[in-house]
């Protein structure tokens, strides 16, 4: 229950909600109150309990490396904006694959799906590292998903990650989701 009632009001504190003109005399008691009761219910979190997000299984859910498939491509990238090679690294392969496969079983094209970025990059060891992830979907192949991000300015920025060395490149397919295959790629400095 504590669950949804988190998810409710972040969502009411981040996206807002649709209010009549009737609501909106109230709108300067409801938000201050959201907020309040948003720090009780951390707080409860703080004391002990876990709160996750719910663990919507759209279905059975599949991930595999690719990173293989992805390094020439990327490598072409960035030789062609004058940067560096980078190399696979299996501890971003791994983390590759679980942000991967959390936005697959959880139907959600987000960074923050499988916990906080930079948590996660600290955890597998990279903690002096700069970092960045590309996360997609819908897309048939690593090249097809690389291509596709040096179209986005904020995907080819990652990309473009000055002194980058190290990558790790992940699918997850999961056939009864919104988007059937996610992707994500992460680099690291060192």
């Amino acid at each position: 229950m504590r669950n949804r009632v988190l998810l409710a009001l972040f969502h009411f504190l981040y996206m807002g909600f649709r209010m009549t003109n009737s609501d909106r005399r109230f709108h300067h008691i409801l938000r201050p109150a959201t907020f309040a009761l948003l720090g009780v219910l951390l707080a409860s979190c703080a004391s002990g309990s876990k709160v996750t997000l719910p663990n919507v299984v759209v279905g059975e859910t599949t991930s595999q490396d690719v990173s293989a498939d992805g390094l020439a491509a990327l490598n072409r990238f960035r030789a062609s904006q004058g940067l560096g090679p980078v190399t696979i690294e299996p501890r971003l392969v791994e983390l590759a694959k679980f942000q991967a496969t959390a936005m697959a079983t959880r139907d959600a094209l987000t960074h923050e799906v499988a916990g906080d970025f930079i948590s996660r990059v600290d955890a597998a060891g990279f903690e002096k590292s700069e970092a960045t992830e590309n996360v997609g979907a819908t897309h048939q192949s690593a090249e097809a998903a690389i291509s596709s991000w040096t179209r986005s300015p904020y995907h080819n920025e990652n990309m473009r990650l000055k002194n980058a060395k190290y990558m790790g490149m992940a699918r997850a397919d999961s056939p009864k989701s919104r988007y059937k295959t996610y992707w994500a790629l992460i680099l690291v400095t060192d």
